[in-house]
């Protein structure tokens, strides 16, 4: 009930609210105070759930305080030999990063620290670790670290175009969440010394997410990124004033524009993308095919990409 209250109250606590999440505390506490009983999935999930709202409300503390009792959870779990599934492990994994990115908490674990979501790269498709050529004229500023991940997030690409995705293997789609979560774990962890090297981090983020994890489309974390990284875009606009990086600059204006909700941030981003147009990018017309092709330089799927950033495009030439 407190996660379908806060999700119809569009993100607001009202008394019904806290109502029920008093009642999910006192719960839990009552678990806890059991130490042979504390450790359980519902009992875990109960404080994922708890976090998962604090997250989205920016309140730091908390979603480290609720995150810390996991922890301490987990701890009690491997010293008592107690059995916890695959699915409460991801679970742990994915809300831990998610209120990282929302909230700026704290981390509890990271992409090694399940087996269950271990990964490494596919050996029989070497081809698909590739840099994007768009990204070459940075690759002096990228580093190491950098150009490992854009090229697993090229492969992750290239999974999604690929055709026999949409069946649903079981193999696969847990192969591709636990390549998402090296993806995205590394990216959360990635220092970025300089605003270009930021701006590219957070549209490679967004771009992971939009790729393949469909349940996460309607979540509030790209629409958070997106903000996130129009600002980042705006701190550093003296950075991108070369033309070396106009197409940089064009990639990381459209992905963040397309996946923003309708509002300032998304009304921002068709501004500056039709002044860039104007100024930099004079040969674009008024179709979708030079763009794109500028887009596949970089991390781009028109399979995942095509019908949101349409949207887009529609709107910078209204």
């Amino acid at each position: 009930m407190f996660s379908l209250l806060f999700a119809a109250t569009e993100g607001n606590l009202d008394i019904e609210c806290l109502k029920y999440k008093g009642c999910a505390i006192g719960g839990i506490r009552d678990k806890i105070n059991y130490i042979k009983g504390a450790v359980s999935e519902s009992t875990i999930g109960a404080i994922l759930l708890l976090a998962g709202v604090e997250a989205q409300l920016g309140m730091t503390s908390q979603v480290q305080l609720h995150m810390s009792a996991v922890s301490q959870l987990l701890d009690i779990s491997r010293s008592d030999g107690i059995y916890l599934t695959g699915g409460i492990k991801r679970a742990i994994f994915w809300q831990d990063l998610n209120a990282s990115i929302l909230s700026g908490s704290d981390r509890i674990v990271d992409h090694n620290t399940f087996s269950e979501l271990r990964w490494q790269r596919d050996s029989f498709t070497p081809s698909f670790y590739q840099l994007p050529s768009g990204f070459e004229m940075i690759t002096h500023l990228l580093g190491e670290n950098f150009v490992e991940i854009l090229e697993d997030l090229h492969a992750l690409q290239c999974i999604r175009n690929y055709s026999s995705y949409e069946k649903g293997d079981p193999f696969l789609m847990a192969y591709i969440n636990n390549h998402t979560a090296s993806i995205q774990s590394r990216l959360a962890n990635l220092a970025t010394p300089s605003p270009i090297l930021k701006c590219c981090a957070t549209a490679a983020y967004i771009c992971s997410i939009m790729l393949c994890c469909h349940p996460w489309c309607a979540l509030v974390i790209p629409s958070y990124l997106s903000s996130q990284l129009l600002e980042q875009l705006q701190k550093a606009e003296k950075d991108f004033e070369c033309d070396e990086y106009s197409e940089l600059l064009l990639w990381l204006l459209y992905v963040g524009g397309t996946f923003a909700p309708p509002g300032l941030v998304r009304s921002t981003y068709v501004k500056l993308l039709r002044s860039n147009i104007i100024t930099r990018f004079r040969g674009i017309d008024n179709s979708h095919s030079k763009i794109f092709e500028i887009m596949r330089r970089f991390i781009w799927s028109d399979f995942a990409f095509f019908s949101k950033a349409s949207l887009l495009w529609e709107e910078i030439f209204v």
